[in-house]
């Protein structure tokens, strides 16, 4: 009678536990499902206590029993918390989820619908003005002419990418581009909410502010900063896609005006080929470019270990996360072709 007794306490608590998660719709579905299998569970250990007459379990193989299942139980449930962890920590490493509505199975559902946030909004407009001087300062320093010879007569790659900057109003940009990073920094401090991850921009431009200065001891090394800071260029049509269509609509589609539509195929369009050029062609041929300098570098001061050393290592994290970004990019659209998604 023990062990009955015992088994009819474990389904009444079974029970209750089983009817207070139902009864509140805040109960993760991750912890009912275990709940009614603990339910289920108790139930057989109790119809068995019951009608068994030849083999009678002691009380102690019981709560053995009744032990296995709850933590068995308990470990799926870790099992699902632990693959919810996971998905979060992904999509909070992604670039492109800051941009684009991505569904549990990393299908892209289209442009994000931006919720109301004035914060966010002001920050973006902040970019978009506050970044066309850095981009304009930043083309002045290149010899267009040279860039164009190059690529008429196919040699390009021949020609050095040192060559092609003169750097007349470098001063001017470096310090343009200094007290853009320092106000940006300024801003998210002031007003976290304006991103997503502040942590993450506090970093990278901490990061950058130290990076930059070292064309600034070595000035000629100037187009090291230019040939990186072209990626503005995409970054500024990255949010111009956010903040000229905040409700997500997609182009040429019912209640979407003409001009509206051409803005928004215009602007995505440049984003496209501006992420292709720069991030996945200019990025990688300046790690070689980067890598003969600091060669040249270390035979001219007889060390490995100079100044220029940790440009080669930055640059490959900006490939990495470049290609990350990329990847994630093109999978969440072909997981998405299924309708009509939209650029």
């Amino acid at each position: 009678m023990t062990q009955v007794s015992a088994a009819r306490r474990a389904v009444a608590a079974a029970m209750e536990a089983n009817e207070a998660a139902h009864a509140d719709d805040l109960t993760p579905t991750v912890v009912k499902g275990p709940l009614e299998r603990v339910l289920q569970e108790s139930n057989a250990v109790l119809e068995a206590a019951e009608t068994s007459s030849r083999r009678r379990q002691t009380f102690a193989e019981f709560t053995t029993l009744l032990g296995e299942e709850i933590q068995e139980a308990a470990e799926e449930s870790m099992s699902e918390a632990t693959k919810a962890a996971e998905r979060t920590l992904r999509q909070a490493k992604s670039l492109i989820e800051d941009h684009f509505h991505i569904d549990e199975a990393f299908r892209m559902l289209g442009p994000i619908r931006q919720d109301s946030n004035l914060a966010r909004d002001m920050h973006d407009w902040f970019n978009l003005v506050a970044l066309l001087p850095v981009i304009y300062l930043n083309l002045r320093n290149w010899c267009c002419v040279t860039f164009s010879v190059s690529l008429l007569k196919n040699t390009i790659l021949e020609k050095s990418v040192v060559g092609m900057w003169h750097g007349e109003v470098f001063q001017e940009f470096w310090w343009t581009t200094l007290a853009y990073f320092i106000l940006d920094i300024l801003w998210v401090i002031l007003l976290p909410d304006c991103v997503k991850s502040p942590g993450v921009i506090l970093k990278h431009h901490l990061a950058t502010v130290g990076y930059i200065f070292i064309p600034k001891l070595r000035p000629e090394h100037g187009w090291l900063m230019g040939a990186c800071m072209i990626v503005e260029v995409n970054t500024w049509f990255l949010i111009a896609r956010r903040a000229l269509n905040k409700r997500g609509d997609r182009m040429f589609t019912t209640g979407v005006t003409f001009w509206k539509s051409i803005r928004t195929a215009t602007i995505s369009g440049c984003f496209y080929l501006s992420w292709f050029v720069i991030r996945l062609v200019i990025y990688p041929y300046l790690l070689i470019v980067i890598t003969r300098e600091w060669i040249k570098e270390s035979n001219r001061v007889g060390t490995p270990l100079n100044l220029i050393a940790i440009t080669p290592v930055m640059q490959c994290v900006f490939i990495f996360l470049n290609m990350k970004w990329t990847v994630d990019l093109i999978r969440s659209k072909l997981k998405g072709r299924g309708a009509s998604k939209g650029l």
